[in-house]
């Protein structure tokens, strides 16, 4: 008997193939595969490009696959993609016409965006979230005033409710950025086959809708040879993690010699040798995960900058790059709202620490000013104070302020820390009536965010739900065929 051969007469060297096989890393997309063979499969169905006997069986496997999970797949494969076609034909002849008019360049790109897809859709709502929790603490702490710094030193009065906008603030670009990402990424490459299309005509937008897409990516060669959505994914995940690494940093800090909150034991460890310690060792853990995530982003465009058109093996080394980055800055994210949401903030510290450094200094030379003095003189006069060690009492002042030619009623100075953040009035300042505007209106855009991002999730799901019941259609037409 002849021996069929491919286009190989040899295998693979064993370690050539455990080397070159990405199967543990792909467990990540496996049930992408899934739903991409399924709509590949109908969309061949449609176009009559297989009969419905065949898509049926093809069908039938492939959910069977999918209840029997990836850990029962061959593992003597280099990817999940030829996996899952060996054991459809194993299980039905049909499953050898289950790759007609692909390619693995656009299978594995089509998986690679649905990932990409979901998580940042998943990375949003935990950003959402965070900002559910920052808005709350906001609400909650409108009268705390607070220690402001600058270079880590004390600068001037503030209060935690400004503090926690800023950071939400932060929150609310990330997860702008997030939507823009999903936004590109969320296009098919299905279609495309190896970089030029295929014969074969197909319905690239019938698979796009039943996979939950909301277009496609038109060029062939642009669809299988751009990662370009891969990298902005890992970009939006470093630039999350990156803000929640500074509030991780604060938390750090504010725990230690600052004394301004007791963290949560839930988000603490003990000390294994003594026991009085409580260390923020979550805190810990996100900032030094920012620098994996960052070390992720330029890995994945340090493969990627010189990269020929179009398919390139290289691309398999983005990938696990991708999973980590978007699955531990979604993480990171849930971890920090729900430290800060259990972290007892301690108001008379904070309080207590509001008016060290000299942190009233700019408004006694803003009062200064109000007098007629110029400003650069003004900070002059209070910079000499403070560099004699003496406090910014009327008295002092008046001495320092005639010693600069000036001849002005000193009077009472309205310094304490309450008076200055109230003070504040201009547009973002500290003032309370700053303070209630900007959570009233920073609350609207958040329920506004949250219907939006409810009604893409909502799409997504209904897109992918209609695609099991058109495979459960075609197979149960199969069965009652086999039953007539």
């Amino acid at each position: 008997m002849s021996v069929v051969r491919s286009r190989l007469k040899r295998g693979m060297d064993p370690l050539a193939l455990e080397f070159s096989s990405s199967l543990d890393s792909d467990r990540k997309i496996f049930h992408y595969d899934i739903l991409v063979d399924i709509a590949h499969v109908l969309g061949l169905l449609k176009c009559g490009i297989i009969n419905e006997k065949d898509a049926g069986a093809i069908i039938e496997a492939l959910l069977e696959i999918r209840e029997e999970g990836f850990e029962t797949l061959p593992k003597d494969c280099e990817d999940v993609h030829e996996a899952i076609e060996k054991e459809v034909t194993k299980r039905t002849p049909a499953g050898k016409k289950m790759h007609t008019a692909r390619s693995r360049n656009d299978e594995v790109a089509t998986c690679l965006r649905m990932f990409a897809r979901d998580k940042l859709i998943s990375l949003a709502f935990s950003l959402l979230d965070l900002r559910r929790v920052l808005l709350r603490i906001a609400e909650e702490n409108t009268d705390t005033i607070m220690p402001g710094f600058t270079h880590l030193q004390y600068a001037q009065p503030t209060l935690l409710a400004h503090h926690m906008l800023a950071y939400h603030d932060m929150i609310t670009r990330d997860f702008e950025r997030v939507l823009n990402a999903f936004a590109r990424a969320n296009l098919s490459p299905l279609g495309s086959a190896a970089f030029a299309g295929t014969s074969f005509e197909i319905d690239r937008e019938y698979t796009a809708e039943l996979l939950g897409f909301d277009g496609i990516v038109e060029n062939c060669c642009d669809a299988v040879a751009s990662r370009d959505f891969l990298i902005e994914s890992v970009f939006v995940s470093a630039s999350s993690i990156l803000t929640i690494s500074r509030i991780a940093e604060e938390i750090i800090l504010w725990s230690s010699e600052f004394g301004f909150v007791e963290l949560p034991d839930e988000y603490s460890s003990s000390s294994s040798i003594m026991p009085q310690k409580k260390n923020p060792d979550i805190a810990e853990l996100i900032r030094a995960k920012a620098g994996r995530i960052l070390g992720n982003l330029a890995g994945a465009m340090a493969i990627y900058k010189a990269m020929p058109l179009t398919y390139n093996r290289d691309f398999q080394e983005m990938n696990v790059l991708l999973f980590e980055s978007l699955e531990t800055a979604d993480l990171a994210v849930t971890l920090i709202a729900r430290m800060l949401e259990k972290t007892e903030f301690k108001k008379d510290v904070m309080l207590e620490k509001a008016l060290r450094g000299f942190s009233n200094a700019t408004d006694v030379a803003d009062s200064l000013v109000r007098k007629g003095i110029p400003f650069r003189d003004a900070h002059r006069i209070v910079g000499r104070v403070v560099a004699e060690g003496k406090d910014l009492s009327a008295e002092n002042l008046r001495k320092v302020v005639e010693e600069f030619g000036y001849s002005v009623e000193i009077g009472e100075l309205k310094i304490d820390a309450k008076s200055i953040v109230e003070s504040r009035r201009v547009l973002g300042g500290t003032s309370k009536s700053e303070i209630s505007r900007m959570i009233e209106k920073r609350s609207e855009s958040l329920e506004r965010d949250a219907e939006m991002l409810n009604e893409i999730a909502d799409s997504i799901a209904e897109r992918i739900e209609r695609l099991y019941e058109n495979a459960l259609k075609v197979l149960t037409n199969l069965r009652t065929s086999e039953v007539r």
